[in-house]
């Protein structure tokens, strides 16, 4: 289970595509309907290029590609094929597929100090489609946790914000206004060092994002920007002996999507 930094690409200026511009910002935009998608690309000889500059020299070791269709595609940093982004626990060495089938992808890698990241996405899992991709995560480690709490412990939702309509037959219309991700977890027996990571994480009072079992196959896709809600509880000693570790609670809620919020 990890928590990562919110995500570094958050505005079109630092996107370049060569395809269908008025899509790029779906790239960052967290809402499932809407993704980028090339145009005029629907040819598997045909290679759609995605590029990310930073201002900055960044510190990425987490990528995440969420609803893409990508068969063959590659990703490398700093403007150089060359600089393949080799992963681990994976199902290959580098990011570089030609028989992807996954919709879902999460890769893990030692931290890089980039400049720019670029994915190349040549041919589809149907062949000769338009690429599409429904979110383009970057980002570094913040707290990965030493425990994997038990099912009773760990307990994932998907909430709805709902306007109910109650009618003078009985009746009961629903507007769904949207669908949000929560997350209680409750961990016992962590050490001093992994408390006061997730302490810096919760005074951070910033947005982050929280992956709890990302793969680079068979993933669900089931990462959300989150804040903490609460109080911090892991100043509880789980035992009688202080030293058997601390014990609490994290709940973390779903942020808006402001991209939509800003847009409508």
């Amino acid at each position: 289970m990890e928590f990562i930094k919110a995500n570094y690409l958050n505005t079109t200026t630092q996107l370049s595509v060569n395809s269908n511009t008025g899509t790029a910002l779906n790239l960052f935009n967290r809402d499932p309907l809407y993704q980028y998608y090339s145009d005029q690309f629907a040819n598997d000889n045909t290679t759609s290029v995605i590029s990310i500059t930073f201002d900055n020299t960044t510190s990425v070791s987490r990528i995440a590609l969420i609803d893409t269709n990508f068969k063959e595609f590659s990703i490398f940093y700093n403007g150089s094929t060359s600089n393949s982004i080799s992963i681990l626990n994976s199902d290959t060495t580098t990011i570089s597929y030609l028989n992807n089938s996954d919709q879902n992808k999460y890769f893990r890698f030692n931290t890089l100090q980039v400049t720019s990241i670029t994915i190349n996405a040549k041919s589809t899992q149907t062949a000769n489609q338009e690429k599409l991709l429904g979110l383009l995560l970057l980002s570094d480690l913040q707290v990965s946790l030493n425990k994997i709490p038990n099912a009773q412990n760990y307990k994932p939702k998907i909430v709805p914000k709902q306007v109910v309509h109650r009618l003078s037959d009985g009746g009961t219309r629903i507007n769904t206004v949207r669908r949000k991700k929560e997350s209680v977890i409750n961990l016992d027996y962590i050490d001093t060092d992994q408390r006061n990571d997730l302490y810096d994480l919760y005074v951070s009072n910033t947005e982050f994002n929280f992956c709890p079992f990302g793969t680079t196959t068979s993933w669900d896709g089931f990462l959300f920007e989150a804040v903490w809600d609460g109080s911090f509880d892991f100043y509880e000693y789980s035992d009688n002996a202080a030293s058997s570790g601390f014990s609490g609670k994290i709940s973390i809620k779903e942020t808006p999507v402001w991209l939509l919020i800003l847009t409508l």
